[in-house]
């Protein structure tokens, strides 16, 4: 399917409460925050992101600087799923599957997006996995379960949905579709990788 029928939720209201500060505004070796990143990476794939981000912050402004649609999140303390139920109320109607993707997962490349659009079939929810087959992100889900993504709140975001209904997993390269940055350790690691890379 192209990426003229897929819209893109992008989660970035969460309070990084791990990280000890707000990890999507931190700087990468790049240059960029690792937001900015995310956003650009899925602008190449043809793309315009909708962003939940909470109201009134520097990530908001930061998506109305680029070619993104900040989606405001009331109370992002209340859940991922929250956020997800408000970011898919704001698109478009003519549309034929969603794709969820977590904003803190630095590996996921333009090419993965673009082979997960497409492999969606529009009928089968759709899962990228780790190259091993461990589940992560980003999910496409056919726009048949809008409403049930719209109804939902919470922690899980749409976790119950994923194990009710039948995904297709698809293998994404290495880590990509796992590998988070939830700490100020995972960030450090991840970053003298990504520097080790850059240097070769």
């Amino acid at each position: 399917m192209s990426a003229a029928n897929i819209a893109v939720v992008l989660l970035a209201a969460g309070l990084s409460r791990r990280m000890g500060r707000d990890k999507l505004l931190m700087q990468l070796p790049s240059g960029q925050c690792l937001l900015e990143d995310r956003i650009r990476m899925i602008a190449v794939a043809g793309v315009v992101p909708y962003v939940a981000v909470p109201t009134n912050t520097r990530k908001a402004e930061l998506v109305a600087q680029y070619s993104a649609i900040p989606v405001p999140v009331p109370n992002s303390a209340l859940g991922m799923g929250d956020s997800l139920s408000i970011a898919v109320r704001a698109l478009p109607a003519a549309i034929e599957g969603i794709m969820v993707l977590l904003s803190d997962l630095p590996d996921v490349t333009t090419d993965d997006l673009r082979s997960l659009m497409t492999r969606f079939d529009g009928t089968t929810i759709l899962r990228a996995t780790s190259q091993d087959g461990t589940p992560g992100h980003p999910v496409i889900f056919p726009v048949r379960y809008r409403s049930k993504l719209e109804a939902l709140s919470g922690d899980q975001g749409a976790k119950e949905l994923l194990i009710s209904e039948a995904v297709e997993l698809f293998p994404l390269p290495s880590q990509n579709a796992v590998l988070d940055l939830d700490t100020p350790e995972d960030w450090h690691s991840w970053e003298d990788h990504r520097i080790k890379l850059l240097r070769k």
